[in-house]
């Protein structure tokens, strides 16, 4: 017997009714990859406080590390533990560097004054956990964030005084060591489209991490063992990209 058109149509939205709650309970994929770039605002303390005695005793006016960009890359992978939690690990890095050379005067008559002070490692690797009160339903995911972990630093610091009767280092310190990290914060994911697949990251955090420790020098301005100080302690803000798989 032949059934109806109108009884075929019905049927054919019923199947399609029935198959959609399947699609839209379907599990979301458990692993999640964020890469970011990320500005942060160490205190910096002692570093800044060495360059404002340079400043102040040879009338430069070098940069502290308040005046310049302190920018790193990031990349966090998560695994979704329910709708709620996630964990993962952190992995950041980083160079930097200020850096300058002034006219100074001095007995031998006005001479190159040349300051820098750069680090060639700073890197990070932590355990974090990221909380997400309202789950992870909706295109808006907002986090509560925290991490510890071990942080890396390896630093030198240089400054030289020439002219044709001077060729002096007054100071070169070369730092490094390994010291703790700790960081908490929010942030939010933004899906970029109804997949669910790829999100915008945005966030801010706070974290304490600092190196301070007698080191070897070298110089005519400086003692053989002196305080080299990593302070990394404050707020950062960071924006990126990331990709459910």
């Amino acid at each position: 017997m032949k059934m109806p058109s109108t009884c075929l149509g019905l049927l054919n939205a019923a199947l399609l009714l029935g198959a959609l709650p399947a699609w839209a309970q379907e599990a979301p994929k458990p692993w999640s990859a964020t890469v970011y770039l990320q500005q942060s605002w160490p205190k910096q303390t002692e570093a800044n406080r060495q360059i404002q005695d340079i400043n102040t005793a040879f009338g430069s006016t070098f940069k502290t590390w308040d005046d310049v960009a302190n920018l790193n890359l990031g990349l966090q992978i998560f695994r979704d533990l329910d709708a709620c939690w996630k964990v993962g690990l952190e992995l950041d890095y980083s160079q930097g560097k200020i850096s300058g050379t002034q006219m100074v005067d001095t007995m031998a008559g006005p001479a190159t004054l040349a300051f820098a002070q750069k680090y060639t490692i700073y890197a990070d690797l932590m355990w974090v956990a990221q909380f997400r009160p309202w789950g992870r339903e909706g295109r808006w995911i907002p986090f509560l964030t925290a991490g510890l972990g071990l942080t890396y630093d390896r630093d030198q610091t240089l400054l030289t005084l020439r002219n044709d009767l001077l060729d002096g280092t007054l100071a070169r310190v070369d730092n490094s060591g390994w010291f703790p990290i700790l960081t908490a914060g929010a942030g939010v994911d933004v899906y970029l489209s109804e997949h669910r697949t790829w999100f915008a990251e945005a966030g801010l955090s706070y974290s304490w991490a600092r190196l301070k420790h007698q080191v070897p020098a070298s110089g005519s301005l400086v003692q053989p063992q002196v305080t080299a100080d990593t302070d990394s302690t404050g707020p950062n803000v960071w924006l990126g990209v990331g990709r459910r798989f």
